[in-house]
């Protein structure tokens, strides 16, 4: 496991032990280290990773909406997610290769450690952000 993905771990298992479940990715170059768990929005319990590798990077991502491009409305999905793109410094929204609607942030940090408090924090203001949005969202969606 990657020294970042350590630390991050017993950040974990100390803070808030039982939050996450752990997954290393087998034989990749940067060992890359998934922690995975849930966010309560609006109801819905949405998959939240943050995953740690070799790099300078941390990522948290959310899985907002799988498959989420239904009866032409791509167009009009993508419009909105690029308007909270404009909006929102903190996160990117965007359609993956599945047509998921994934919420994604990166953060800064040293080649061998993570600031779970910083973590935490992100945590907080994307599912403040999400909140504002999610609603919207799914009205566009499901429409």
């Amino acid at each position: 496991m990657n020294k970042k993905a350590e630390a991050f771990k017993a950040y974990v298992e100390e803070k808030h032990p039982h939050a996450f479940q752990l997954e290393e990715i087998p034989d990749d170059a940067y060992e890359t280290a998934v922690f995975r768990s849930f966010a309560e929005i609006s109801g819905s319990r949405l998959p939240v990773a943050v995953i740690l590798d070799t790099s300078i990077y941390a990522m948290i991502r959310i899985l907002i909406v799988p498959h989420a491009v239904h009866e032409g409305k791509r167009e009009e999905l993508l419009e909105q997610l690029n308007a909270y793109n404009k909006k929102y410094k903190t996160c990117k929204y965007y359609l993956d290769d599945e047509e998921n609607i994934v919420l994604d942030t990166c953060i800064l940090c040293g080649e061998d450690t993570v600031d779970g408090n910083l973590v935490y924090t992100m945590f907080s203001v994307l599912l403040k952000e999400l909140e504002e949005d999610y609603p919207e969202l799914m009205k566009l969606v499901w429409a």
